[in-house]
């Protein structure tokens, strides 16, 4: 067997592998009964350790020994480069400690879902002091520069360093608060319509209907409700979503539908093979939110999606509140500028200081500057002085995400970073169809799908965040285009209402 075929063939294994551990995951949060935690913990902890162990004896070796090997074309040798550089944490790692993470993870999952069924964070934070503990580990295991939490931040997005996300989150705040003190003191028509109430099983119905028009393919996907929404991809033809539902607000079920949808079409459109090379993976999580908050916001919360709501879609369910609206208040109401305490329930301004103000607490938790006990106290004051909330109880405020249940700190910059990202590539979008609108106001949404395709997609993992993003814009990324689309958007709906920089 050639060196090639030797390649492919460990990489190919070791993929299907991962799409085990995602199976098990979509599982977990979808299907698994309750009683069945404390097994499923075990059988994650023997699980991981077993693909860890495997990579480090037989992946990794095989790697190294084809690095800047004869045999391989230039472009074979870039992809091992990036496996190797991808790798280097793996290595780091012992396997003790993963399975010791996998299994104190999968139990504490579980555990925050009682949590937030009950409202009571005492219940979860025995397991979230452990997850940091184990969390400082690997941080002084995989090394950093100047704080611990740089070398989490580092495995969602190696790209940009933690002080220049600092820098971009600092400006960004100045902004985001400076729009929300003049949204407030407009009351125009439709800001404060009735309520987009719709009975469950015809949200289900709506949304199935939505994302299929605008390109996830159920053929090769499967919608799912679950207390917190996520996308599981095992393979670009088994895609999996999950949404949440509340029979009060529409919103909530179609735009988590949106933006699961958007992770989806980035992993259905990723090329299949050669399996477990760079080119069949994502750039990056970032760039994985920034298909996500494209889809939910730049196509979902835009005047002509509403058009086409309003026109082709809503008026075959009678609602009764739709003859209130027009496709200008209806979109107004839905892009209500109004600070509330739920992140995925937020509006696009008030929601990236819910990510800041997460940023600044998981980094205080990893660094060791704010203790488990104090945390909610802490998430509270964050939200009254970013957001001039009160928050009520421990479900609507530091329960309300899954992320640290499942060890995941230095994830949350992401998404706004990915929102970066979206309103970069938007713009290029435009630039280059500037009547993507107009259609999308028809129910066509082939223009934009085609555009991610063509220059995120089709490039897998080839290259980093950064390097994507120069590529399909030219030039690295830049905070000026959401802060624009934002005032364009804000101009439109709010009867040209303008924000200054």
């Amino acid at each position: 067997m050639s060196l090639v075929e030797r390649l492919n063939e460990t990489l190919r294994t070791h993929a299907l592998l991962a799409s085990i551990g995602e199976l098990l995951g979509w599982d977990h949060e979808v299907c698994m009964p309750p009683a069945g935690a404390q097994h499923r913990s075990a059988v994650m902890g023997v699980f991981a350790s077993f693909v860890h162990e495997r990579w480090l004896k037989e992946v990794l070796p095989l790697l190294k020994e084809a690095h800047h090997h004869p045999d391989l074309t230039p472009e074979q040798q870039r992809s091992i480069a990036i496996l190797l550089k991808d790798a280097e944490p793996t290595e780091k790692l012992p396997l003790s400690w993963v399975r010791t993470f996998s299994e104190t993870v999968s139990l504490a999952q579980s555990i925050w879902v009682e949590a937030r069924d009950k409202n009571d964070f005492s219940l979860f934070a025995p397991h979230l002091e452990r997850i940091i503990q184990l969390l400082r580990e690997k941080a002084e295991i995989l090394g950093y520069q100047h704080e611990p939490y740089e070398a989490l931040v580092y495995l969602y997005e190696p790209s940009i360093p933690i002080q220049e996300i600092e820098k971009i989150f600092t400006e960004l705040r100045y902004f985001l608060v400076q729009v929300i003190q003049l949204c407030r003191e407009t009351n125009l028509a439709g800001l404060n319509g009735t309520s987009l109430s719709m009975p469950a099983p015809l949200q289900r119905e709506l949304v199935e209907k939505v994302v299929q028009q605008l390109g996830y393919d159920l053929r090769k996907g499967r919608i799912d409700t679950s207390p917190h929404p996520f996308c599981a991809g095992f393979h670009p033809e088994d895609v999996r979503i999950t949404i949440r539902i509340d029979e009060n607000s529409l919103p909530m079920a179609l735009f988590s539908a949106l933006h699961e949808m958007g992770h989806a079409l980035y992993e259905q459109g990723l090329p299949k093979e050669p399996l477990g090379w760079p080119i069949t993976y994502a750039t990056s999580t970032s760039i994985h939110e920034s298909q996500s908050r494209f889809w939910e916001n730049h196509v979902g919360k835009s005047l002509a999606f509403w058009r086409y709501m309003y026109e082709k879609v809503l008026p075959a369910y009678k609602l009764p509140w739709l003859s209130y609206y027009t496709p200008l208040t209806l979109a107004r109401r839905i892009n209500k500028i109004s600070p509330c305490l739920i992140r995925i329930e937020s509006d696009e301004v008030s929601y990236h200081l819910h990510i800041i103000l997460r940023f600044e607490l998981e980094r205080a938790l990893i660094n060791g500057d704010l203790s488990v006990r104090d945390l909610p106290g802490a998430w509270e004051e964050k939200v009254r002085n970013y957001l001039g909330l009160k928050v009520p109880s421990d479900k609507e405020g530091v329960l309300q995400d899954i992320h640290w249940s499942m060890g995941s700190f230095g994830y949350f910059p992401t998404y706004t970073l990915g929102s970066l990202y979206a309103a970069q590539f938007a713009a290029a979008l435009t630039q280059a169809h500037p009547d993507w609108q107009e259609a999308l106001a028809q129910g066509e949404a082939e223009i934009p799908l085609q555009w991610m395709c063509k220059h995120i997609h089709a490039y897998g993992h080839l290259y980093d965040s950064q390097e994507l993003c120069q590529m399909a814009t030219g030039e690295t990324l830049s905070a000026r285009y959401f802060i624009q689309y934002i005032q364009a958007k804000i101009a439109q709906l709010y009867e040209g209402l303008c924000v200054p920089t």
